[in-house]
C-alpha cells in the first residue's frame, strides 16, 4: 500500500474520531443551509437557475470548514512530537503532504454532498416545484466548481498547519488568508469606490463558483485553482522538510529551500499571468440548456409575427450578461414560428467590431443594447432595462409587424400610482410591458377633458385614494356605455376613487380577512385558485400576491336589464369564497349581432399588486394577470399565453413553507447529524 493512500486512510479515521469535525461540518451544514434559504427568498423570481444559487449559497462557508478540518493534520503532529518519528522514516514529505490533503478533501466533499441530499429533500418537501425544473445533471458543474475551489482551500489549510504547532492558530491563519483578506479587499473597495462593481463584477471567489455552475469555464481560472492548489501543497512540504534540517547546522539546505519556494512563487506567477491572458473561455451547454424552450406565452407572440428580423447583440463578450444574452438570443432564432417569422442573431463587439459598432451608434443606440431591425425599422432594449424573453418577443412583434394605435389612459390626480414613476412605487415596468406590446401610454385629467379620446383601448384607475368628482364620474360613464374598457385597482373597500360608478356597473367591493390564507409576508394573500375565464385561464397552475386585498359580489346593478343592457359579473380569482378579482360586462353575447362593442369592467382587489416593488421582488404571476387582463379589455388575445420565462427561478414557497425549510435544513438537520456523530465518537472511544 503506497505512502500516500495509507496517510490519507489514517487522516480520514483521526477526522471520525474528533469532535472538532464533527461540529466543523454541523456548523457548515447549518451556515449553508441559512444562506441557500435566504438567497432562495431573495432571487424569487429572478433569472438564476437553482443550481447555480445552491453553488453560491455553499461557495463561502466552504473556506471556514477547510480551515477547521485542516488545522490539526501537522500542528498535531508537531505538538505531540510525533512529526519527528514520521520524517525519520524513508517516506518523502510530499508524499504525507498530499496524503493529508487528499483525506482532509475527501471529508470536505463529502459534507459538500450530504448537504446537497439534505437540502434537495427539504425541496422536494417544501418546493416539489422547482426540483421538477433542475435535474441532478444541472448540480454537477457546481459540485466540479466546490471540488475546485474546495482542493485549494484545503491545500491552504493543510499548509498553514505545517507552519504551526497550535491547531487554533493554523485555523486562525487559513481564515485570514482565505477570508479575511480578500473578502475584507472587497468589502473595502466597494465602501470606498460603489461604482467599482459595474467594472469589476461581482465578489471574484462568488463569481467564479457562480461562472462554472453555469457552464462558463474560463481555463485560465481553472489552471489558476490548479496552479495555486499544487503550490500550497509544495510550500508545506517545504516547510515539513525544513524541520530535517534544525540543529544541523545546515544553512545551506536552509537558504536553497527559500530559493525554491521563491522560485516556485514566481514560475506560479507567471503561469497564472500567461493564461489568464490567453482568456480561453469554453460554455458548456448545462441547467437544461441544451433542451431549453421559451414559454408558452413567448411563443404565442412569436406566432404572430412574420417576415425576416436581425438581432444585434450591442455588448461586450467580457460582459457577465453575454452568456445569458447569447443563448437567449439563439433559442428565439430557433423558434419555429407558424406566421414564417425569421430571426438572424449578431454580436457586436465595441471594441473589437468598429465599423458595425460605428453604425449602431450613428443610428442613435448605445452600447449594452439589444438592436431589432427589419428593413428601416428599428427598435432597441437596453439591457439595464430588462432582457427577459417576453421583452424580446414583445419587441420582435413590434418591428415585424405594422404599427398598431392602441391608447392606454392612466387617470391621475386621485392619489393613483403613476406609471411615470420608476421607484418602488410607481408602475413604469408594466407601463414598459405595455409599450412592447403595442401600446402607447397616456395621461388623461377627466377634471379638464371633455370626453374620453376616441383612440382610447382602455382606461386604468391604479388606486385611486380620492373620489372622482361628479363631473369626472360622468364623463368616465358615458364612455362606458359606449362600450368603453376600464381597468381598477381598488385601495380600499370605502367610498373612494371609483367605487360609485362600480356599484352602478355590477361591482361591490367589500372588506374581507383571510386568516387561514397562504401568505408571504404575513400581510399579503397567495392567490392561487382562478375561474374558467380568457383573463385567467392560462394562469392554472400559478399564483398572484395580493397586499391586503379587497372582495367584490354583485351589486344590485347586476344581471338586471333587458337584452343587450344586461350587466353580468363573473369572478376571475377567489380566496375562499371571496372573490378578490372580477369583470362586470354589459352587452355579452349580442355585440355581433347588433354591431355593439361590449363593456367591460375587470377590478383587481390590490392597488399595489402591480407596482415595481412587487413584480421585481417576487416570482408571481401578476405581471401575466395585469397584461392578460388588458389584452382582454382591448379585445386581443395575443398574450393570453402565460408560463415562467426561461432560467425564471419561481418557488412557490409562502411564509409557512419557507420556515419549515429553513428549520428543517439550517437547524433540525444539523443537530441531528452532531447529536448522532458525537454519540459515535462516544461510543467508539468507550470500547475497551
Amino acid at each position: 500500500m503506497s505512502p500516500v493512500r495509507v496517510t490519507w486512510s489514517r487522516t480520514l479515521g483521526v477526522a471520525r474520531s474528533f469532535h472538532t469535525t464533527a461540529i466543523a461540518v454541523a456548523g457548515f451544514w447549518a451556515a449553508a443551509a441559512a444562506q441557500f434559504a435566504f438567497n432562495l427568498e431573495a432571487a424569487e423570481g429572478a433569472r438564476l437557475s437553482l443550481a447555480a444559487l445552491w453553488t453560491v449559497s455553499v461557495a463561502p462557508a466552504l473556506p471556514i470548514l477547510a480551515a477547521l478540518l485542516g488545522m490539526g493534520v501537522w500542528s498535531e503532529e508537531r505538538r505531540t512530537g510525533r512529526i519527528e518519528v514520521l520524517l525519520s522514516s524513508s517516506v518523502r514529505e510530499r508524499d504525507f503532504m498530499l496524503g493529508k490533503f487528499l483525506g482532509v478533501w475527501t471529508v470536505l466533499m463529502f459534507a459538500v454532498l450530504v448537504f446537497f441530499i439534505s437540502s434537495t429533500t427539504a425541496l422536494a418537501c417544501c418546493a416539489p416545484r422547482l426540483l421538477e425544473e433542475a435535474s441532478f445533471a444541472a448540480f454537477l458543474p457546481g459540485f466540479c466548481a466546490l471540488a475546485l475551489q474546495g482542493m485549494l482551500w484545503c491545500a491552504v489549510a493543510v499548509m498553514a498547519s505545517a507552519f504551526f504547532s497550535n491547531s487554533a492558530v493554523a485555523a486562525l491563519a487559513t481564515a485570514t488568508v482565505l477570508v479575511a483578506i480578500p473578502r475584507g479587499a472587497w468589502w473595502a473597495l466597494m465602501q470606498w469606490s460603489p461604482q467599482g462593481r459595474l467594472a469589476i463584477g461581482e465578489m471574484p471567489l462568488d463569481a467564479h463558483a457562480y461562472d462554472l455552475a453555469t457552464g462558463v469555464v474560463s481555463l485560465g481560472k481553472v489552471a489558476a485553482y490548479a496552479i495555486l492548489t499544487v503550490l500550497a501543497l509544495f510550500l508545506g512540504s517545504k516547510a515539513v522538510a525544513a524541520l530535517r534540517f534544525v540543529g544541523r547546522g545546515s544553512r545551506a539546505l536552509r537558504m536553497s529551500t527559500l530559493l525554491a519556494c521563491a522560485l516556485a512563487l514566481a514560475l506560479a506567477g507567471l503561469t497564472i499571468a500567461l493564461v489568464h491572458r490567453l482568456g480561453v473561455t469554453v460554455e458548456l451547454p448545462v441547467d437544461g440548456r441544451s433542451g431549453a424552450k421559451l414559454s408558452t406565452r413567448t411563443v404565442g407572440i412569436l406566432s404572430e409575427a412574420r417576415g425576416d428580423v436581425t438581432v444585434t447583440a450591442f455588448l461586450s463578450r467580457r460582459d457577465p450578461r453575454f452568456r445569458d444574452v447569447s443563448h437567449l438570443l439563439r433559442l428565439l432564432a430557433s423558434v419555429q414560428a407558424p406566421g414564417g417569422l425569421r430571426v438572424a442573431v449578431r454580436f457586436v463587439d465595441p471594441k473589437w467590431d468598429l465599423a458595425e459598432a460605428g453604425r449602431l451608434v450613428r443610428l442613435g443606440f448605445s452600447e449594452d443594447s439589444l438592436v431589432f431591425e427589419r428593413g428601416h425599422r428599428r427598435a432597441a432594449i437596453r439591457l439595464q432595462d430588462g432582457y427577459g424573453e417576453w421583452n424580446c418577443a414583445s419587441t420582435l412583434l413590434r418591428v415585424a409587424m405594422p404599427p398598431q394605435r392602441r391608447t392606454v389612459y392612466w387617470t391621475g390626480g386621485h392619489g393613483e400610482s403613476s406609471f411615470l414613476t420608476y421607484g418602488s412605487l410607481g408602475m413604469s415596468d408594466i407601463a414598459r410591458d405595455l409599450a412592447m406590446d403595442g401600446y402607447r401610454n397616456q395621461a388623461i385629467d377627466l377634471a379638464k377633458d371633455a370626453k374620453v379620446p376616441d383612440d382610447c383601448a382602455l382606461v386604468i384607475v391604479a388606486g385611486a385614494r380620492d373620489e372622482f368628482s361628479r363631473a369626472e364620474m360622468t364623463r368616465l360613464d358615458a364612455y362606458l356605455r359606449q362600450g368603453g374598457r376600464l381597468l381598477v385597482l381598488v385601495s380600499s373597500a370605502e367610498a373612494d376613487g371609483v367605487s360609485t360608478l362600480l356599484s352602478e356597473w355590477g361591482l361591490r367591493p367589500v372588506a374581507a380577512s383571510f386568516p387561514a390564507a397562504r401568505t408571504l409576508s404575513g400581510t399579503d394573500v397567495i392567490v392561487s385558485e382562478f375561474t374558467d375565464h380568457p383573463v385567467v385561464r392560462k394562469l392554472a397552475g400559478s399564483q398572484i400576491v395580493l397586499e391586503k386585498p379587497v372582495s367584490f359580489t354583485p351589486s344590485a346593478a347586476a344581471d338586471t336589464g333587458m337584452g343587450a343592457d344586461v350587466i353580468g359579473f363573473s369572478e376571475l380569482a377567489k380566496v375562499g369564497d371571496a372573490a378578490v378579482a372580477a369583470v362586470a360586462e354589459r352587452g355579452t353575447g349580442v355585440g355581433a349581432d347588433l354591431a355593439l362593442r361590449p363593456t367591460r369592467i375587470v377590478v383587481v382587489g390590490d392597488a399595489s399588486f402591480a407596482l415595481n416593488g412587487q413584480l421585481t421582488r417576487r416570482g408571481n404571476a401578476n405581471r401575466d394577470f395585469f397584461l392578460n387582463a388588458v389584452a382582454y379589455l382591448s379585445g386581443t388575445d395575443a398574450v393570453t399565453h402565460t408560463g415562467a420565462e426561461l432560467g425564471q427561478l419561481v418557488s412557490g414557497m409562502d411564509r409557512d413553507g419557507r420556515q419549515h425549510f429553513f428549520l428543517a435544513t439550517a437547524v433540525a438537520f444539523p443537530l441531528a447529524a452532531l447529536l448522532a456523530f458525537s454519540s459515535a465518537i462516544f461510543i467508539r472511544r468507550r470500547r475497551p
